[in-house]
């Protein structure tokens, strides 16, 4: 089957296009990752945490999502309609209200229910917190990634993108990009658009997904932050691969699979 793919320079791709999720009711041109950018960051700290051999607190996890947002990308997360409508119906407001619109009481709340299983909208995220010992990421780091991410994007850092995502899911295929040869000597990447009109996908980018774990595991070096031995950066790399595969065969296990090889 013959795919719509753009192509444009890697780095321009990681510094301005949105990492978004796998999830095929994203519109438009897109890479995209297993709980977007957002959930390679979380595994990313998951090795973090494992290697020193203590919990993250979320102060030092708001230090590397805001490291991520100036240095490497963007950073999405997102959530789905019905299950921001719930946390507004535990809050007791109205659907209507934007979340900037939100009050400092408010947004509290928001964070805090924003980090319970059963409000997650993203089903990667979901089946992580439901699902430690098939994912290996504790709970508590991913409730403190989600409110570290919260904080910041109400606190109008840039860089940090929230997607709400409506209606029901209609993908009728998944997607796999596994290998991308690239122009120019890998300095251009290929972007995948999904018209209105075709088949809705789910879509993982595996090459730009490398390239930019890789990015981020660099500029967490530059910093002198803790981080991960370079050795270990293949290690997450796959390991975020296998995560994917759950995801997707946990959520569509009936769906065929195409691997993608440019």
């Amino acid at each position: 089957m013959a795919h719509s793919m753009v192509w444009m320079s890697t780095d321009e791709i990681i510094n301005k296009v949105p990492c978004t999720c796998i999830d095929g009711r994203t519109p438009g041109m897109r890479y995209s990752v297993a709980g977007g950018s957002f959930g390679l960051i979380l595994h990313t700290l998951g090795r973090i945490q494992s290697e020193l051999g203590r919990n993250l607190q979320q102060s030092e996890i708001e230090d590397y999502v805001r490291l991520f947002a100036d240095e490497v990308g963007p950073v999405y997360l997102h959530s789905d309609q019905h299950k921001l409508d719930c946390i507004y119906s535990r809050m007791g407001v109205s659907k209507d209200i934007k979340l900037k619109e939100l009050t400092a009481n408010q947004r509290r709340s928001f964070c805090e229910l924003a980090t319970e299983p059963e409000l997650q909208g993203c089903g990667h995220l979901h089946l992580m917190m439901t699902n430690e010992a098939d994912y290996g990421i504790p709970l508590l780091l991913i409730q403190r990634s989600i409110k570290a991410f919260m904080t910041l994007y109400f606190n109008g850092h840039e860089g940090l993108m929230f997607d709400v995502l409506s209606g029901r899911h209609q993908e009728e295929r998944v997607l796999l990009l596994d290998v991308q040869r690239g122009r120019q000597d890998k300095a251009e990447s290929a972007l995948y658009f999904e018209s209105p009109m075709s088949e809705n996908s789910f879509f993982c980018h595996r090459p730009l997904k490398k390239a930019l774990a890789e990015r981020f595991l660099e500029r967490i070096e530059a910093s002198h932050r803790p981080g991960l031995p370079r050795a270990a950066w293949g290690e997450l790399i796959a390991a975020h691969n296998q995560a994917a595969e759950q995801t997707l065969e946990r959520l569509a296990p009936e769906l065929p699979v195409e691997h993608i090889r440019l």
